[in-house]
């Protein structure tokens, strides 16, 4: 009897130790089966935890395969969470559409129209993951995805604490910083100030947001967070899968562009943009990336230094005055002030061409002194040094070109000026 008896606790002992040790991903399969999830025998996953893991080639995978297929059933958008929710969260939804956009006609803006969707969707998530009761639906369902979601978000410049962003709030990556973490604030604040029942976490509201931005995958003008897809690696060069949405299944598959050998890395492709646009969403950068600024369609100088408070440090006793000798800022108040003057009258005389020049050369040394100095390395971890090194540097060479024009411009006023004297 007593061996009996010891065999019994033996076995529950064995089998709560090797019930713990199942991961969330294990549970993530198992609810995948469970709603006809396809995952090819030839993938494995590689679960160390929320910012390690992947799927991993076990077997060789040929040109045009299926490797994964997604049911429309478990899409995670705006639609399947509000047909998890209360009819009285669909009233909210259609107060929120007249609350943020009072000014504006978003039925013929899809920009306009998508925030409202993925921002009302990011609310859902909040709500669903601080009440997780089994009369939460929407936490029901989602629950096992959900609790795969990642945790840290150091390496996100959202997430950058004030020093970290002050180091270069000068420059158009700061910038590009502070505007969008405004656009996420300034929705959170409709949200939770007109349409919330009651007061929910910024700060959470702020990381399903991220969520909203950056795992989501656009069906046929439609965008939805995908399970499983969601942690395949990204490129928008070099990548050995695409996405297909078949409408005759209304199922959404994941199809190798190549063959893939075993301990090759399954990377999906995705929409080409500029790095400093990468770092800000996807909190990395890619080789690939064209590092233009361009995109971000800066036509004046004036535009980008002056037209915004925020790009001027002085404007701030944040920033590098902080950090840096005050001498430098001191020394260019007076010059900054008056070119100013100059830009609201006459911005193209040779006068505030030469102060132009004297703000931009400024900066330059700004730009040198982040990006050799030791203010990265003392702020931000190793591993995010040379993402925003490579960023800065595409702006300082951004000014190197207009500091030539400029230059060149002057020289070809000297020479005309001198031939007049003449």
């Amino acid at each position: 009897m007593k061996n009996h008896f010891f065999l019994l606790i033996l076995f529950l002992t064995i089998y709560n130790f090797s019930d713990n040790k199942k991961t969330d991903y294990d549970y993530l399969l198992e609810w995948g089966k469970n709603h006809s999830v396809y995952i090819s025998n030839k993938l494995g996953i590689n679960y160390t935890n929320e910012n390690n893991k992947n799927f991993y080639v076990k077997k060789k995978i040929n040109p045009d395969e299926i490797i994964i297929s997604i049911p429309k059933d478990i899409l995670l958008n705006i639609d399947s969470a509000l047909k998890l929710s209360p009819s009285s969260v669909k009233k909210q939804y259609e107060k929120y559409k007249q609350e943020e956009f009072k000014e504006v006609s978003y039925k013929n803006n899809e920009v306009l129209f998508q925030r409202i969707e993925n921002s009302f969707l990011a609310y859902l998530i909040t709500l669903a993951n601080k009440n997780k009761s089994k009369k939460n639906k929407l936490y029901q369902f989602f629950k096992y995805f959900f609790n795969t979601l990642e945790t840290n978000f150091d390496r996100f410049p959202l997430f950058y604490s004030t020093d970290q962003i002050n180091i270069f709030l000068f420059s158009l990556f700061g910038n590009e910083i502070i505007h969008t973490r405004n656009l996420f604030e300034e929705e959170y604040n409709v949200l939770n100030n007109n349409i919330a029942k009651k007061s929910f976490d910024q700060d959470e509201y702020l990381k399903y947001r991220l969520f909203t931005y950056n795992k989501l995958v656009n069906i046929s003008g439609s965008s939805s967070i995908v399970p499983f897809i969601d942690i395949l690696d990204t490129n928008p060069v070099n990548f050995n899968l695409q996405i297909n949405y078949t409408y005759e299944n209304q199922s959404l598959s994941v199809i190798s562009s190549k063959e893939i050998k075993p301990k090759n890395k399954l990377v999906i492709a995705m929409v080409e943009m500029t790095n400093m646009a990468s770092l800000i969403i996807y909190g990395k950068t890619f080789e690939e990336s064209k590092n233009y600024l361009e995109s971000f369609k800066i036509a004046k100088i004036s535009a980008l230094f002056l037209h915004e408070k925020k790009l001027n440090p002085m404007a701030s006793d944040a920033g590098l005055i902080d950090l840096m000798k005050p001498k430098y800022y001191e020394k260019m108040i007076p010059q900054y002030m008056e070119l100013s003057k100059l830009l609201k009258g006459d911005g193209s005389s040779v006068s505030a061409v030469k102060l132009i020049l004297e703000y931009l050369v400024f900066f330059r040394g700004l730009y040198d002194k982040i990006t050799t100095g030791i203010l990265l390395k003392k702020f931000f971890d190793i591993n995010l040094v040379n993402d925003i090194k490579s960023i800065l540097e595409t702006e300082t060479n951004f000014l190197d070109k207009k500091i030539r024009e400029l230059k060149k411009f002057l020289t070809y006023v000297d020479k005309d000026e001198n031939k007049n004297d003449l």
